[in-house]
C-alpha cells in the first residue's frame, strides 16, 4: 500500500495567504532550498533566521521538519511547539502540518497518546486532507485499534475516491477484527474501481488464502505479479500458497508461462522458486 502503515510527516509549501505579506527573501531562499530537498543547506538558513528573529514562527516550523526528516524527534518536538506558539491561529492549513509533523516524532519516541492527540490536532484543523487521517489510521492498526481505524478508512473510502488505500485500509482494518467476509468485501471494491492497481489484487489474494480459497488466491497473485513483478505481498502469497497447495500453484503457473510468451522467463523463475521439481 501507498500510505498504509506509514508514518507521514506532511510537508507543504506555505501558501502566500499565509503571510501578512510576502516572506522576507532570506525566508522565501530557505523555503526553496527545503522545497529542492537541500536539507541541511535549508536548516542552516532556518536556524540562522530565528537566531536573528525568535519569533519567526515559520522557521521554527521548518526547522521542526527537518529535525524530523533528520531522525532527532526530540529536537523535532522542540521546534515544533515553538511554531505552534507563533504561528497564527488562523493558518489552519500549515499548524495542521505542524501537528502532523510532531505526531511522526511523538510516534518515534513511542508516545502513542500524544501522537493521535497531535493527529487529532491536524485532522481537526484541516480536515480536507487525506493524509492526516491516513496517518491517524496507520498508527492506529499499527497498535491493534483496528475499530478506531475501520472510522477513518470508511471514511477516507468515500472522500479519497482517487486512491486505493482507503478501500484497502478498509479492508485490513475489518480483518484484524475477524470480520473476513466484510474485508474481501472491501478489497473487492476496490479492485473494481482500480483494476490496475497491484496492491489490490495482492491484498485480496492474501484474504483469498487466510479464507483457504487458493484457487482464488493463485489467480490474483499472479495478476498482481504481472502488474509488478517485485510486489512484495503477493510474493509472501505465492510462498505460503507452495506450502498448502503446491500443485495447483504450479499448475497456473504454466498456464500463464504458456499464455505470456514475451514473459515466460519471469514466470518460470517463480515455478523454479515456489513450485516443487518434478
Amino acid at each position: 500500500m501507498h500510505k498504509i502503515f506509514t508514518l507521514l510527516a506532511a510537508a507543504i509549501a506555505i501558501p502566500c495567504t499565509a503571510w501578512a505579506g510576502y516572506p522576507s527573501p532570506q525566508l522565501q531562499k530557505a523555503i526553496e532550498a527545503y522545497n529542492q530537498e537541500h536539507y541541511e543547506s535549508a536548516l542552516q538558513q532556518f536556524t540562522a533566521i530565528v537566531t536573528q528573529q525568535p519569533r519567526q514562527g515559520y522557521a521554527w516550523g521548518y526547522i521542526a521538519r527537518i529535525r524530523q526528516h533528520n531522525e532527532q524527534p526530540g529536537q523535532a518536538l522542540e521546534a515544533g511547539r515553538k511554531a505552534l506558539e507563533l504561528v497564527p491561529q488562523p493558518d489552519s492549513v500549515f499548524r495542521a502540518s505542524l501537528h502532523a509533523c510532531m505526531a511522526s516524532s511523538y510516534a518515534a519516541t513511542r508516545d502513542t497518546a500524544a501522537a493521535l492527540d497531535a493527529l487529532d490536532h491536524a485532522v481537526a484543523l484541516d480536515a480536507h486532507d487525506p493524509d492526516y487521517r491516513y496517518q491517524r489510521a496507520s498508527l492506529l492498526m499499527k497498535h491493534g485499534r483496528c475499530s478506531q481505524a475501520e472510522t477513518d478508512y470508511r471514511y477516507l473510502a468515500q472522500a479519497d475516491t482517487l486512491n486505493p488505500d482507503g478501500l484497502m485500509g478498509l479492508g485490513t482494518a475489518l480483518d484484524c477484527q475477524g470480520r473476513a467476509q466484510e474485508a474481501l468485501e472491501a478489497f473487492d471494491q476496490a479492485i473494481a474501481r482500480f483494476p490496475a492497481d497491484d496492491g489490490a489484487r495482492a491484498f485480496r489474494a492474501a484474504q483469498y488464502f487466510n479464507l483457504r480459497r487458493y484457487s482464488e488466491a493463485a489467480d490474483d497473485a499472479i495478476h498482481s505479479l504481472e502488474l509488478k513483478p517485485d510486489n512484495r505481498h503477493a510474493l509472501w502469497v505465492m510462498s505460503n500458497l507452495a506450502a498448502v497447495d503446491a500443485t495447483g500453484l504450479a499448475a497456473k503457473l504454466k498456464a500463464k508461462q504458456a499464455a505470456d510468451a514475451a514473459h515466460a522467463g519471469y514466470w518460470a523463475s517463480l515455478i523454479n522458486q515456489f513450485t516443487p521439481a518434478p
